[in-house]
């Protein structure tokens, strides 16, 4: 059984290529909530937009036409149509910019509005730590791709900034509680010192300061073990349960991935891979005994996701040595297990009232991030599995949009709902304007 386990001693922590370790970051702050795996930046596509004066058609206005000779009025009627076909078309363009604007300013107010919400409602105690990093992603995910499209060329920097002092006021929260015997307490303020370090490492990738990101690298390998051995120590006496001891082991092999990748010319570390397999195999195993056994902790939803955990892992290690075909069976197997976990949640726990709307939220999250990595590998079911989700997404906007009473965090829980629905919406547009 897994409660009377020791688990393996956690291991210095390593590298990944800077996109991958980005990946992994934000998919392990999507699992916060219930989610280890992807994220916005993973969901969104980064090629750049084409500007709207690259693919502006000119024309000459009418009024400013000069006066055809007798010869030229002459020319063929083919070359009229096209001449009227341009004409009409420049307007269109113009609307579809407008349009594009307008979205972004939307967008830019719903991420701003997630971020106030979900800062007050961490403050006054009503989420957890695990929540707010979730939200604080999703939100400057979300404003920086928006930025992008703009091409603001100092965004991401100042909104990184942005973001991190908002976790350093979450640190100084926490600090000023100093209730030691408070249960996990400790563990958050570790927590949120690791959280900082990533985002430090970020803000050095992008001023592509090496020596600052090894400095923030040191930090986060430090932080992630010492946050694995507190998680390992507490669930044993039940004081942690088991999505905060996969996050804990999560956090340790995204660390040694990117040590390894930053210091050994983009090795994997292999070791670490497999010590984190074993680690979710064993969180596998507990939720189905206890599944067999009728305790609340096997429910259906909570055994789904933690296949949809253990698969998409699997996937992303079968990738990383190159089976694709491996690695597209397995990302197949964990959108599907995902989806069910969100569908029950949505559809049986939610009305009942044992699931929240961020249980569903979560659960979607994780759906979202297995259903891209099958997308990228099998292209021809990508138009389905995007039509899904959305179809999902569009159903969890209805359900927030319904809830008349917003005290409490269901503010904040409902602004998460309508950020994702904004930055899906960015991604089709730029789908759309990269064309």
């Amino acid at each position: 059984m897994f409660w009377s386990k020791s688990h393996p001693s956690s291991q210095p922590v390593t590298n990944h290529d800077e996109r991958q370790f980005q990946q992994s970051i934000h998919s392990f702050l999507d699992s916060e909530g219930e989610l280890s795996a992807t994220s916005m930046a993973h969901s969104i596509p980064s090629n750049t937009i084409n500007s709207e004066h690259k693919n502006h058609i000119k024309y000459i206005p009418l009024n400013v036409v000069p006066e055809r000779t007798k010869i030229q009025n002459q020319k063929s009627h083919s070359g009229k149509i096209h001449s009227v076909k341009k004409t009409f078309s420049a307007p269109k363009q113009r609307v579809d910019s407008r349009e594009l604007k307008k979205h972004l300013r939307q967008t830019d107010n719903r991420a701003n509005e997630l971020v106030g919400q979900s800062t007050d409602s961490f403050t006054r105690g009503l989420i957890s730590l695990v929540d707010y990093s979730l939200a604080l992603n999703t939100a400057f995910d979300t404003k920086i791709e928006a930025a992008e499209i703009r091409k603001s060329k100092q965004a991401k920097e100042i909104l990184l900034n942005q973001k991190q002092q908002l976790i350093q006021q979450a640190i100084d929260q926490l600090e000023k509680f100093e209730q030691p015997a408070s249960q996990g307490w400790y563990a958050d303020c570790v927590h949120a010192k690791l959280l900082l370090a990533q985002n430090q490492y970020e803000i050095a990738r992008v001023n592509k300061d090496r020596d600052a990101q090894q400095f923030a690298l040191e930090a986060i390998s430090k932080n992630s073990a010492e946050y694995y051995a507190i998680r390992s120590v507490e669930i044993q006496v039940g004081e942690a349960d088991l999505s905060e001891y996969r996050r804990a082991s999560s956090f340790v092999n995204t660390a040694n991935q990117e040590r390894s990748l930053f210091f050994k010319d983009g090795k994997n570390d292999v070791a670490s891979f497999e010590t984190y397999e074993r680690r979710l195999e064993a969180i596998k195993t507990d939720v189905n005994w206890m599944a067999s056994s009728g305790a609340g902790l096997g429910r259906a939803d909570l055994l789904d996701l933690s296949k949809a955990h253990l698969t998409y892992v699997k996937g992303k290690y079968s990738l990383n040595n190159n089976q694709q075909a491996k690695s597209q069976e397995l990302f197949a197997e964990s959108t599907q297990y995902a989806k069910a976990a969100w569908n029950v949640r949505l559809n049986t726990y939610y009305p009942a009232g044992t699931a929240s709307l961020h249980d569903v939220t979560s659960s979607w999250i994780m759906w979202k991030a297995a259903g891209t990595e099958f997308a990228e590998l099998k292209s021809n079911d990508s138009q389905s599995i995007d039509r899904e989700l959305n179809a999902g997404l569009d159903r969890m906007l209805s359900t927030a949009e319904s809830i008349r009473d917003r005290r409490g965090r269901l503010a904040s829980d409902i602004s998460l709902v309508h950020c994702l629905k904004n930055s899906e919406i960015l991604t089709d547009y730029k789908r759309k304007l990269s064309k």
